[in-house]
């Protein structure tokens, strides 16, 4: 498959963002959060040398003149840059996605004050953009149910697919993490439970119930048939005719053909992806009565607010859930 090729920063800003990138490959920043980083500076530099403004905006010369002369050399950066861009990025995108473009910035001008290029962080008094609060999107559990059925073949890729689907919504865990699980090092069987390496390069235990043991231990028997079953200690394979393990991204289109299977974007309005497995793990964890300090273990989540997002959605379907029950508007 052929990809697009990503344009550059202008020539001297791309230079000094190849640069940041080695600095943090040394610092043990996965791949992931380095090319994120590295395209938010890249994309910022490249707006700055045309800088364009939100549509909706009521004058946009006069927006455009409130966005400061592009920047030649790093000790020109000016928090006006910042601001300008960052709300571009909330009018076209989303605040979360002008959150991610902040703190990448952020560290972007971290590495600059410790390299001695600038002198002062250019965005030392700001704030980043509020995220405001959505629904999380919890998967139906009769949706799930009917994916499933539909992996109820004998064939390899039946078995594969269940495994991996009832794996990450019984677990919650990361895409990478499951898509990087290796067989001889991180699956134990007999203890129901998978090591996974998540964010920051933590290792963590992830427990698994009987129902996805026995998916795991079917698709382990038809893995051993595989041709190349031994080219790889990786838990999942490809089809037949390759020898590499299955990627994140095979699993994502795995995942979205499922879907599909199922009328995802009838039910749920999007593909089915994993993260959506996440939330369905987290979700129904703190609605079953887990408390947010487990799940913040079992999600590798160093922050409590994940989990109290979470677990102001479980209370909130309680709530509903005894509204019902008590049936107010039947009394009238």
């Amino acid at each position: 498959m052929r990809t697009r090729a990503l344009k550059p920063a202008p020539p001297a800003w791309q230079a000094l963002i190849d640069e940041w990138a080695m600095s943090l490959e040394a610092e043990n920043k996965s791949s992931r959060t380095i090319r994120g980083y590295c395209d938010s500076v890249r994309f910022f530099h490249i707006w700055l040398a045309d800088p364009v403004a939100p549509p909706e905006a009521d004058d946009p010369e006069a927006w455009l003149a409130s966005v400061p002369p592009e920047p030649a050399e790093p000790e020109d950066y000016e928090p006006n840059h910042v601001k300008r861009w960052i709300a571009y990025r909330i009018a076209t995108t989303s605040p979360g996605n002008a959150n991610n473009n902040y703190r990448a910035l952020s560290a972007w001008f971290h590495w600059l004050v410790a390299e001695e290029e600038i002198e002062h962080h250019p965005m030392a008094r700001m704030k980043p953009p509020h995220i405001p609060d959505q629904p999380i999107p919890i998967t139906p559990v009769e949706f799930i149910k009917q994916v499933l059925r539909n992996c109820q073949g004998r064939d390899f890729h039946s078995r594969r697919d269940e495994a991996i689907i009832r794996l990450i919504w019984d677990t919650g865990g990361r895409l990478s993490e499951i898509a990087n699980i290796d067989l001889e090092r991180d699956l134990d069987l007999s203890r129901r439970v998978v090591n996974v390496l998540g964010k920051g390069g933590k290792w963590r235990a992830l427990p698994f119930s009987a129902a996805t043991g026995k998916a795991l231990g079917r698709y382990l028997r038809v893995r051993a048939r595989h041709p190349y079953a031994d080219a790889t200690t990786r838990l999942w394979l490809s089809d037949h005719r390759r020898s590499t393990p299955l990627s994140p991204n095979g699993i994502k289109i795995m995942l979205r053909r499922r879907g599909n299977e199922a009328d995802a974007r009838g039910v749920l309005g999007r593909n089915l992806h994993a993260h959506l497995g996440r939330h369905f793990q987290s979700h129904t964890f703190l609605k079953s009565g887990g408390s947010e300090g487990d799940l913040m273990l079992l999600n590798g989540w160093t922050t409590a607010q994940m989990a109290r997002r979470y677990g102001a959605s479980a209370a909130a379907e309680r709530a509903h859930e005894a509204a019902r029950k008590i049936r107010v508007g039947d009394a009238l």
